[in-house]
C-alpha cells in the first residue's frame, strides 16, 4: 500500500527552454548539477508510472526541468486525467502549449522573481493565455520567488500571487530572510508524503536538488512504486525522523532546512 502518498513530481524532461535561465536556479547550472543530461522522460515509461499512481493523488510536473518543453504534454497531462495534475513553469511557452493545457490540467503557476530579462515577456504571453482560456482549467497562479515589488505588475493579471523564500542555488540549505516553516510533529511533509520521479524513472524521496542522488530510492523501471515507498532503505530513514534524527535519515535530509511548508518571506 501506498500510505501516506498525497503527491508525486514526475519530471517529463530535465531541460528547460526559458530564453534566460534563472540566475539563482542550480537545477540548469553543469557546475552544480553536474550530472544533468536534459533529456525527456520516454512516454511508454510514463504510461506505466501511471498504471501506479492512485487516482486523486496530486501530480505535479516538474523536477529540474520545465514541464512545456515537453512534446508530448497534451498527452501526458491527459495520461493522468483522474488525477490532480499540476505545472509550474517559467510561462513562456503558454500560448504555445495551450492546445495541450487548456481544459487538461488542473491547476499552472508561472514563476516570476525581480529582475528577470524575461519578465516583460512572461506578463504578455501570461496575459493572452488568460484571455484564451477564460474559464476553463486549470487555475492559475503566479509565484513571486524572492522580493516584493518586483518590475511588474503581476496584481494586474486578476489571478493569485502566492510567494515564496528565495535560496542557495545549491540546494535547501540557506534562506534569505527566513528558514522556513516547522511542522509541530517536526517531520518533514515532503518525506512523508512527496517524492519525485526523474526523466529516467527513478524515485526520489523528495522533490529537492539532489545532483548526488543522495535521495534515491530506486528504479521504477525495475521496481514498483509500492515495493520502493515501501522499501527497507525509506522505513529506515523514516524511523530516523520519527526520532527527531534527520541526520540519520537520507544523506540528503542531513544538511537540508526545509521541512515541506512552503513559506514566504
Amino acid at each position: 500500500m501506498l500510505s501516506g502518498l498525497s503527491q508525486i513530481n514526475i519530471e517529463l524532461t530535465q531541460a528547460c527552454d526559458k530564453r534566460n535561465l534563472c540566475a539563482f536556479c542550480g537545477h540548469q547550472d553543469p557546475a552544480i548539477h553536474f550530472a544533468a543530461a536534459y533529456k525527456p522522460m520516454p512516454f511508454e515509461l510514463l504510461t506505466k508510472i501511471a498504471a501506479q499512481v492512485p487516482v486523486g493523488v496530486v501530480v505535479q510536473f516538474h523536477r529540474d526541468g520545465e514541464p512545456t518543453a515537453y512534446r508530448q504534454l497534451g498527452d501526458a497531462l491527459r495520461l493522468f486525467s483522474n488525477h490532480i495534475t499540476s505545472i509550474v513553469t517559467h510561462g513562456e511557452n503558454l500560448v504555445k502549449r495551450a492546445d495541450d493545457i487548456i481544459g487538461n490540467c488542473t491547476s499552472l503557476t508561472v514563476s516570476m522573481f525581480k529582475g528577470d530579462p524575461d519578465g516583460q515577456l512572461q506578463m504578455d504571453v501570461l496575459k493572452e493565455f488568460l484571455f484564451m482560456k477564460r474559464e476553463q482549467r486549470p487555475m492559475v497562479n503566479i509565484k513571486v520567488v524572492g522580493e516584493l515589488p518586483i518590475d511588474r505588475d503581476v496584481y494586474s493579471l486578476g489571478v493569485p500571487v502566492i510567494r515564496r523564500v528565495l535560496h542557495n542555488p545549491d540546494g535547501n540549505y540557506h534562506y534569505a530572510q527566513r528558514n522556513p516553516t516547522v511542522p509541530e510533529h517536526g517531520i518533514c511533509l515532503d518525506f512523508l508524503s512527496h517524492p519525485s520521479v526523474d526523466w529516467q524513472g527513478r524515485l526520489f524521496v523528495c522533490n529537492r536538488l539532489d545532483a548526488e542522488d543522495k535521495g534515491l530510492l530506486g528504479d521504477l523501471k525495475e521496481h514498483s512504486l509500492d515495493d520502493l515507498w515501501n522499501s527497507p532503505k525509506r522505513l529506515e530513514w523514516l524511523e530516523a525522523h520519527k526520532r527527531g534524527r534527520r541526520d540519520q535519515a537520507s544523506p540528503l535530509c542531513k544538511d537540508c532546512l526545509f521541512y515541506g511548508v512552503p513559506t514566504a518571506p
